[in-house]
């Protein structure tokens, strides 16, 4: 019986096209949590004919459209996320410490992504992200999830070889967050996700959508705290903005830093009271339209 294909050694290599929906060289290289990156044929029954079965059944079917994308997680990293942030947000500047900012035109990606000890590889080219998680909990290493909308898949080749570096990761310890300037403490969770609301374009000639547009964006930001740590219930009502910032800092150097600022946040507080006896919390939710 032959042995299956593991996980192990999966990684994703990334390159930024020129021409989107062009694939080109890769020269970052990512570690990989979990991924669903695929290609999947949308077929329909073709309408018009009296083509069935005696038992009434569709006889013929077309292929309507490939949906090409799925969902990319990383392990939060100091020195391994700039091509994934600026693919997310838009732009980026400077030359170390660089700084990443939303802009509406969003570049596109090439993902190879290598499928465990498979030994092959599958290449995504035109890839866009649709949404950015970022997610923390104690206990755990901060992690990134992207939402990608690609326009083709490459039929599966043999691996290439990856360049992957010893990435410092992100751990849960490393993150602090503050709204309007004030200090969050005694944090249970967080979860935050950028919405780009990306469009697919379908298009006459092809099963495969255009360059997919952007719509309108937001980020929504869940933060569980206990219950003597939330803001006042009067900045919900009065509809107080106020830029939320999370920082991590590496402690074991504390030469490297992410700084994700969320501007012009308002706050909805959510209050839960369990059946059974235990610490209370409470559930804040930042919107924000800027970022």
């Amino acid at each position: 019986m032959a042995v299956p294909y593991r996980s192990l050694g999966s990684c994703i290599g990334l390159g930024l096209e020129v021409t989107p929906g062009t694939a080109v060289s890769r020269t970052k290289w990512c570690h990989l949590n979990g991924s669903s990156l695929t290609q999947t044929p949308r077929n329909r029954a073709t309408r018009g004919r009296l083509a069935h079965t005696s038992a009434a059944f569709v006889e013929t079917r077309f292929v309507a459209d490939e949906q090409v994308g799925g969902t990319v997680t990383v392990p939060g990293s100091y020195s391994a996320l700039g091509m994934l942030l600026r693919a997310a947000l838009g732009t980026v500047s400077g030359a170390g410490p660089f700084t990443f900012a939303a802009a509406s035109a969003l570049p596109s990606l090439t993902i190879e992504q290598l499928v465990g000890t498979s030994g092959n590889s599958e290449v995504f080219a035109g890839c866009k992200v649709n949404s950015m998680t970022m997610n923390a909990t104690p206990g755990s290493e901060v992690t990134f999830a992207f939402d990608i909308i690609a326009q083709s898949k490459a039929a599966a080749s043999s691996a290439g070889s990856p360049s992957l570096t010893s990435a410092v990761p992100i751990e849960h310890f490393e993150v602090t967050v503050t709204w309007g300037g004030s200090s969050l403490d005694t944090i249970k969770s967080l979860s935050s996700v950028l919405s780009n609301n990306l469009n697919r374009r379908p298009q006459l000639g092809s099963l495969r959508t255009a360059e997919p547009s952007v719509g309108p964006r937001e980020v929504r930001t869940t933060i569980v705290v206990d219950k003597d740590s939330f803001p006042p219930r009067s900045s919900e009502v009065a509809d107080t903005q106020g830029d939320l910032v999370i920082t991590c800092t590496d402690t074991a150097t504390g030469a490297k830093t992410l700084v994700y600022t969320i501007q012009d946040c308002t706050v909805k507080v959510s209050e839960t009271i369990g059946e059974s006896i235990a610490d209370l919390t409470t559930s804040l939710e930042f919107e924000s339209i800027g970022n």
